[in-house]
């Protein structure tokens, strides 16, 4: 198949690629290289996908312009990510998540691409009920303007799915991590603070939990809405899926787990914050029985697995 992916250069979207490629597609990827986070990261991403069927494009997704058609799917995964942003970036949120995501759906439709896959977020939820965050079940109520931005993008694509042809399956992932992962998250950041043996601030003195999914799972999980909308798109015109690994760890066990992995301990520091969730659980029995997803990699495995690679990229 022919697959566009924005967001290319970006910590899932470089690993998805990879992977489409492996399986023998052709794909066209686009990004902006932004800022955010480290841009030599984000080339380092860019240049590990060398292949005769990978075509990149620098642009921001509210212009993409590019020459190529007949695409069977188009996958959205560029987006200004995480919950914390300086004030000065915050509209951000509305330019690359909301007029983005409809910039990029107008774009499939100008190109005719029948079937649409995009990147939602377990932020999208409310966390006033301790149970697992199910796709039906659980109140929507994001606590951040980056879980508003997410929410903004289902209502839209509800609304795009009932009134065009086109096909739309979007995907609420749940903290995934791993090798080439984003520096801004907290076991990026704790590594390298215990790595170089800084003082570690510690949100709500890590009682928060997060439901940490490894990127390979992650991918697995688009790869299997690939699968679904490819051949009953029209079954499934406008769905919604939890990609997660059913089993949330808390940050302090987070930050425990790498010192014992590293050998070292550091300084916490501990400090309350007020827009983020205290836990994300995901229910996955609808992505289990749909997308056939079903996540192989432990946490303690996944974070060996993350280790070993932040320490020979520190050291390119």
């Amino acid at each position: 198949m022919k697959i566009l992916v924005t967001g290319s250069s970006g910590f899932v979207g470089c690993h998805l690629v990879k992977k489409l490629l492996e399986d023998g597609h052709k794909v066209v990827g686009i990004d902006n290289h932004n800022d955010y986070y480290s841009v030599s990261l984000k080339e380092h991403r860019k240049n590990s996908l060398e292949s005769p069927n990978f075509k990149f494009y620098m642009q921001d997704i509210n212009d993409i312009s590019i020459p190529e058609v007949n695409f069977d799917i188009a996958i959205n995964l560029a987006a200004q990510a995480g919950v914390r942003v300086k004030k000065e970036k915050e509209h951000l949120y509305d330019h690359s998540n909301k007029n983005g995501f409809e910039a990029f759906c107008k774009t499939c439709q100008l190109k005719g691409i029948p079937n649409i896959i995009y990147a939602s977020s377990s932020s999208v939820y409310s966390d006033s009920d301790t149970k697992k965050f199910n796709e039906d079940k659980t109140k929507l109520k994001p606590i951040s303007k980056y879980g508003a931005s997410k929410l903004a993008n289902e209502i839209y694509a509800t609304k795009l799915a009932n009134n065009t042809d086109l096909s739309i399956i979007g995907l609420r992932f749940f903290s995934v991590y791993g090798p080439l992962g984003r520096p801004d998250m907290a076991y990026f950041l704790f590594t390298k603070a215990i790595t170089n043996q800084e003082i570690i601030f510690l949100n709500n003195n890590g009682t928060m939990s997060r439901d940490m999914t490894f990127i390979d799972d992650a991918v697995q999980g688009i790869l299997g809405s690939v699968k679904v909308i490819s051949k009953e798109g029209k079954k499934y015109k406008n769905e919604i899926f939890n990609i997660g690994n059913d089993s949330p760890i808390s940050t302090k066990k987070l930050l425990e787990t790498i010192e014992k992995k590293l050998h070292k301990n550091t300084i916490v520091k501990n400090y309350q914050t007020n827009n983020e969730a205290l836990i994300t659980h995901a229910d996955i029995t609808k992505a289990r029985n749909i997308l056939g997803y079903k996540p192989r990699v432990g946490f303690e495995n996944g974070i060996d697995i993350f280790l070993e690679w932040y320490s020979s990229y520190e050291n390119v």
